[in-house]
């Protein structure tokens, strides 16, 4: 369910007929913009915090901050508390600015509304309301029925703080990570030269760059194709961050067992994710430190992503080959692009970026939406929504 969806057949405008609290959308103004704008801020530095959403808060008392943090991580204090923890006896009668709905339950933390509560603030600005089935406007009833005042950002604040934990919404509302597929192509839409050849066709610093992006991401997939013709890494280098999860879509499981995933798997955590698996391809990975996921005959790759949600992989980077990225696209399962284009031409018959067939007509062909262009060396770097949740 999506934050804001209603029904005319509900007779209390705040409460669905399923039972779940919905949260019209509501005023702010421009203070509350360039609070909630910070707040926004903080939370981009949590990092990675899957299975968790990324959440900021900002504690304002008399036109002042008095307190403000962000949340790293599971088991980890959250933005709420520890914005409380610096304002002290300041949080009597200030204004809360959190990016997400604080949560009224407890998990391995109390929830953040008492904490809330506890602590005398007078109002609450909030981002986004939380599509997660255990909050999903209950943090919100909470501190209202006890006299809070509580505002849901509405337009563009709203998209803001959704866009920055889209794979956490799309996983809570569909049990399927955010894929999004990266690639660098030639001009011509190649990926490769006619012998496989692909080092390198994109510039030094769009490589940096596809670093970065793997270091926020939750995993990294590729096929066991990719595997056996460039035997890759998939690791965070060049750029600060933590290894994301490395991932290989396999239909049967085989792998080599001399690809550097495999040797390497002891170090950076490694998934075999297959329809099937024998058991001695199982146990020879197992071994090797690999961990191996049987998704069942009849997952497909709907049922093979939805495992990587199920572990908390919430944010997916899709670096396979034509033959992946085809399949993935086919069956709806993109959601994003980042294609690095490069300024070179390749020509007929070498591999493109996807493994499909073409489209009869150009009205059905599939068209991008919220593009964006721009530079990475002297590549262009396109930004793109395939899909919408």
């Amino acid at each position: 369910m999506k934050e804001d969806d209603t029904t005319d057949s509900c007779r209390d405008p705040g409460v669905c007929c399923s039972g779940v609290f919905l949260v019209a959308e509501e005023r702010h103004d421009k203070t509350d913009e360039f609070y909630l704008k910070r707040a926004l801020g903080l939370a981009a530095r949590g990092g990675r915090t899957h299975p968790n959403p990324a959440v900021g808060a900002v504690l304002v008392a008399d036109g002042e901050v008095v307190g403000e943090g962000y949340h790293r991580g599971p088991g980890t204090a959250h933005a709420e508390v520890v914005a409380l923890a610096q304002a002290r006896e300041r949080s009597r009668g200030a204004t809360l600015y959190v990016t997400l709905e604080p949560c009224s339950h407890f998990g391995r933390t109390p929830p953040c509304t008492r904490a809330i509560m506890a602590a005398g603030v007078n109002r609450v600005v909030i981002g986004l309301q939380d599509p997660n089935p255990v909050v999903n406007g209950s943090g919100i009833a909470e501190l209202r029925q006890a006299g809070l005042d509580v505002v849901v950002a509405n337009g563009s604040l709203r998209e803001a703080a959704r866009e920055q934990n889209a794979p956490f919404v799309k996983a809570v509302a569909t049990g399927l990570p955010l894929v999004t597929c990266k690639a660098a192509v030639s001009l011509d839409g190649k990926v490769a030269a006619a012998s496989g050849d692909a080092r390198w066709i994109s510039s030094a610093e769009s490589r940096r760059r596809v670093h970065a992006m793997r270091a926020r991401a939750d995993a990294v997939l590729v096929g066991a194709g990719t595997v056996r013709r460039d035997d890759p890494r998939l690791t965070v280098r060049d750029v600060a961050g933590d290894d994301p999860v490395r991932v290989v879509a396999t239909r049967g499981g085989e792998l080599p067992p001399t690809a550097r995933l495999v040797r390497t798997a002891r170090e950076t955590p490694t998934i075999v994710l297959a329809e099937t698996v024998s058991e001695a391809a199982t146990a020879a990975l197992r071994e090797r430190g690999v961990e191996v996921v049987a998704a069942g005959p009849e997952a497909g790759l709907h049922g093979m992503l939805a495992a990587l949600a199920q572990r908390g992989l919430f944010d997916v980077l899709c670096e396979g080959g034509p033959t992946l990225a085809g399949a993935l696209l086919r069956a709806g399962l993109i959601d994003r692009v980042a294609l690095f284009v490069a300024p070179l031409i390749v020509g007929h018959g070498a591999p493109e970026l996807f493994g499909i067939d073409a489209a009869q007509t150009i009205e059905k062909a599939l068209r991008l939406h919220d593009v964006s262009w721009e530079p990475s060396g002297p590549d262009m770097l396109l930004k793109a929504r395939v899909t919408r949740w």
